[in-house]
């Protein structure tokens, strides 16, 4: 369950306990309820607590496919080629508690039946053992400008028309704004 967080506040209860108390968004409340409801009496809970980050807006999204759509276009390869090359260069690596997220699959399996966004790592005697990256719909703002930046620079390199640094700032500045007004609602 993931919640998101406006504040939190650290008090003792009279039995002499810690309770931490978390003031959460309008929008994560029915989350809230169903965790709430769904507890178990004398159950243990593991809490993780990381900055917020808004997830990448439409408007960036459509600029990284146009930016990817131009690439293919110019070195002869197709659009989901050059997304999937463009991610395991300039994407973020899946991971768990820390830990990149790695796969094993059966020696010569394909591992896109299974997952578009990978790069090979190792093979021993039965298996191949691929590392994930996170799809881009998952990005936050953080990653996607990371990973729009570097299919910038690609494009650059080829001669391919990007949006000047000043434009691309406000389309990060668009997006952040856009996200942080959909997130109090």
């Amino acid at each position: 369950m993931k919640l998101t967080a406006t504040a939190f506040d650290l008090t003792r209860s009279l039995r002499g306990g810690t309770v931490l108390s978390v003031s959460i968004t309008q929008k994560s409340e029915p989350d809230a309820m169903n965790l709430i409801d769904g507890q178990k009496a004398g159950k243990l809970y593991d809490v993780t607590i990381t900055e917020h980050r808004e997830h990448r807006s439409t408007t960036a999204n459509a600029y990284f496919h146009k930016l990817a759509s131009e690439l293919a276009a110019v070195l002869k390869v197709d659009i989901d080629t050059m997304k999937k090359h463009l991610v395991r260069l300039y994407g973020t690596p899946a991971e768990e508690d820390g830990y990149q997220i790695t796969v094993n699959v059966a020696k010569g399996s394909d591992p896109s039946i299974y997952y578009p966004y990978y790069e090979w790592l190792y093979s021993d005697e039965n298996s191949d053992t691929y590392a994930l990256f996170k799809q881009t719909h998952t990005l936050n703002t953080k990653e996607f400008s990371r990973l729009i930046d570097g299919t910038v620079d690609e494009c650059k390199e080829l001669g391919i028309e990007t949006l000047p640094p000043d434009e691309l700032s406000k389309l990060y500045a668009q997006a952040d704004k856009s996200n942080r007004n959909t997130e109090s609602g």
